[in-house]
């Protein structure tokens, strides 16, 4: 039986291209898999030791609170949002544009830790009925989790790889010839189908919603996000009717990437979204306003989301990111992660504690509009202090040396770009550093508070903007006792992006028919309505402050498209959205070869008109260069030399002409 066990194992293993011999193979070596099996028979007579088997598996999910180090993937680094002062392996995203990533290398190698999600998931699924204690309400729970869990494996696995192998469900045949015993990938479109497939099985197995306790595990509504994100992917221009991948195939032939552009995909995103918007469960969160919210230029003041009235936008978006927001009762999460303390400390100032070092690009910060919606022209007089404080919002403050370039902004920049002379309140410090250490005004001139130091040499903002999006006004890293950070969520989903999918979707369908879908005995309608995109898009635009945009604006597909294009590049500032739209927009080429721009910081802070305008910022990390190959993470050589059928990604190994 043993010897039986390990041939089966060897056949797994190979074919995840993931076995390099019997006794060293990680924790997928066939003696560590074997103690993994044997006790399987136990786990599945009770429901106990069932559950913690599926929390276990839960445990191979990346952990997408963590942006930044450590990270999953290079999705918030190897991006245009952002420049990092460092460039290590913790950090390793940094290294993808800077020609430091190979198929030999080990960073992200997330392949291993994905398919033993996915085999573990497997043998819940296959198992289940085993357990014969376990009542049928949590059967359901479990099962639907566990299709939850199956789909996001692969799902990460497509964001980072394109393609990958799908698994057969059952155990194989022990005495196929060694051809079988290797599987090539799957298509792109192939992959998505099975993802969904799973997913539509959790929809209708998961809840509607959890109690406060459950709250991070999914609900059939995490499922129907799912879908609309993997969905989007699939109909977007760089994986439906691709040339460019038209010598990419299957050993028999089909192309990896679909060559023929399909319109209904569009419509099955849409479909997926409006199940989360017509169930009325989600809805944008708000704050009231206050005596200090400001007033929004040329917006509707009708009561939102008709309007910006009664609502205060800069607490409407910044309270949901900063911990301000109690998650278990934000209608805007679908789903949620812890995030990580590091992602408050890698911007903050040096001065309360922090690393100084995440720098955010001039073009994230010239994307967003003004406070009436117009884009940000430089006036004359762009460098000079405003000359007073301004209270923009109920603790947020613009201080008398900020300049003008910075004034009337829209809600979402405050809330999410730090700049020179931005005061970092810090009020949770207690103790005799308080005054040093908090109230800072952060200055990022070559003389000032924020510039590098001998003893750390590298802790100091490269474009002068940091990011303060996920950071409360009363976070201090200072350490020093009663300093603290707020605890936060990540969204994983929130309503905004179904918002945004659908409005993409309904967008991109314009001219065809109407397509129709039905989950849970109900028919979803899918055609194109520039009222529908007018009226969801507005949402958005009013929770922030901004005027909307007309029915002519709506009614113009390639109006829409850019309008969307920078919409949800405001919107998801490093939520680790923008990584993956510039590829499936084809438009990762483009971007990503541009310079890097921010302020001067070589300039002291007498040299006001030079530090504040615009520049290339010259730094041996500001060199990038992307190459149409990184629109795919390479598959590490270690698992291609286990399964001969398993080819690399295009342009990694030499592979065609790119």
């Amino acid at each position: 039986m043993k010897n039986k066990i390990k041939k089966t194992l060897y056949i797994l293993c190979t074919a995840l291209g993931m076995l390099p011999t019997f006794t060293s193979c990680n924790y997928l070596s066939v003696e560590d898999y074997f103690n993994d099996l044997t006790p399987l028979d136990s786990i599945f007579a009770r429901q106990n030791y069932l559950e913690r088997y599926v929390w276990g598996t839960a445990g191979l999910l990346p952990n997408q609170g963590n942006l930044f180090s450590n990270a999953n993937g290079p999705f918030n680094l190897a991006v245009d949002e952002f420049l990092l002062s460092w460039q290590k392996n913790e950090y390793a995203g940094t290294y993808l544009y800077a020609g430091k990533i190979d198929q030999n290398s080990t960073y992200y190698n997330m392949w291993s830790q994905y398919y033993k999600g996915i085999r573990k998931c497997n043998t819940i699924i296959t198992r289940i009925d085993e357990c014969r204690d376990l009542k049928p309400l949590a059967r359901r729970d479990l099962l639907g989790i566990t299709y939850f869990m199956r789909a996001s494996f692969y799902f990460y696995l497509l964001e980072l790889y394109g393609p990958v192998v799908i698994m057969p469900e059952q155990p194989m045949e022990v005495d196929q010839p060694s051809e079988a015993l290797s599987f090539e990938r799957s298509t792109y479109d192939e992959c998505v189908d099975y993802i969904c497939k799973d997913l539509e099985q959790a929809y209708q197995l998961l809840d509607p919603s959890r109690p406060t306790s459950e709250f991070q595990k999914p609900t059939k509504y995490a499922a129907a996000a799912l879908m609309s994100r993997v969905r989007l992917y699939q109909a977007s221009k760089w994986y439906n009717g691709n040339p460019f991948y038209a010598d990419w195939k299957t050993s028999d032939g089909r192309n990896l990437i679909a060559q023929v552009n399909d319109p209904s995909k569009w419509a099955k995103s849409a479909a997926a979204s409006k199940r989360i918007i017509e169930s009325g469960m989600f809805a944008l969160h708000t704050v009231p306003s206050d005596d200090n919210t400001q007033a929004c230029p040329g917006a509707p003041q009708d009561a939102f989301p008709d309007g910006v009235g009664g609502i205060d936008p800069f607490h409407s978006y910044a309270d949901m990111f900063n911990g301000e927001a109690l998650s278990v009762k934000n209608p805007e999460l679908i789903n949620s992660i812890g995030l990580a303390d590091n992602v408050v400390r890698i911007a903050f100032p040096l001065k309360m504690g922090g690393w100084n070092g995440l720098g955010v690009t001039q073009k994230l910060v010239d994307a967003y509009y003004m406070n009436d919606g117009s884009d940000y022209e430089m006036q004359n007089d762009y460098y000079e202090q405003i000359g007073e404080s301004k209270v923009l919002a109920t603790n947020y403050e613009l201080r008398p040396s900020v300049a003008r370039m910075y004034l009337n902004r829209e809600p979402r920049f405050y809330a999410s770009i730090g700049f020179c002379e931005c005061l970092w309140p810090g009020t949770s410090l207690s103790g005799t550093e308080t005054p040093n250490r908090t109230n800072i005004v952060a200055g990022y001139y070559v003389d000032g508070n924020c510039a590098k130091e001998s003893a750390n040499p590298e802790d100091y903002n490269l474009t002068g903007y940091t990011f303060k999006k996920y950071i409360h006004w009363e976070d201090n890293c200072y350490g020093q006792q009663n300093a603290r950070v707020k605890p936060k969520d990540f969204p994983v989903f929130r309503y905004a992006e179904i918002l945004m999918n659908y409005v993409e979707a309904l967008n991109e369908f314009q001219g065809q028919p109407a397509y129709e879908e039905t989950a849970d005995g109900k028919t979803y309608t899918i055609q194109w309505d520039p009222n529908e995109i007018m009226y969801y898009f507005n949402m958005i635009r009013y929770r922030a402050g901004l005027p909307g945009i007309t029915l002519s604006e709506a009614s113009d597909q390639e109006t829409m498209r850019q309008l969307i294009i920078r919409e949800r590049m405001i919107e998801f500032a490093g939520e680790g959205r923008r990584y993956h739209d510039l590829r499936r927009w084809g438009l990762a080429f483009e971007e990503e070869n541009k310079p890097i721009q921010g302020c001067d910081v070589t300039k002291k802070s007498t040299e006001r008109d030079q530090f504040y305008s615009v520049t290339n910022i010259v730094h041996k990390y500001s060199l990038r260069s992307f190459d149409n190959k990184m629109y795919f993470y390479p598959i590490p050589r270690t698992v291609l030399d286990k399964n001969p059928k398993l080819i690399q990604n295009p342009g990694w190994d030499g592979w065609g002409d790119w």
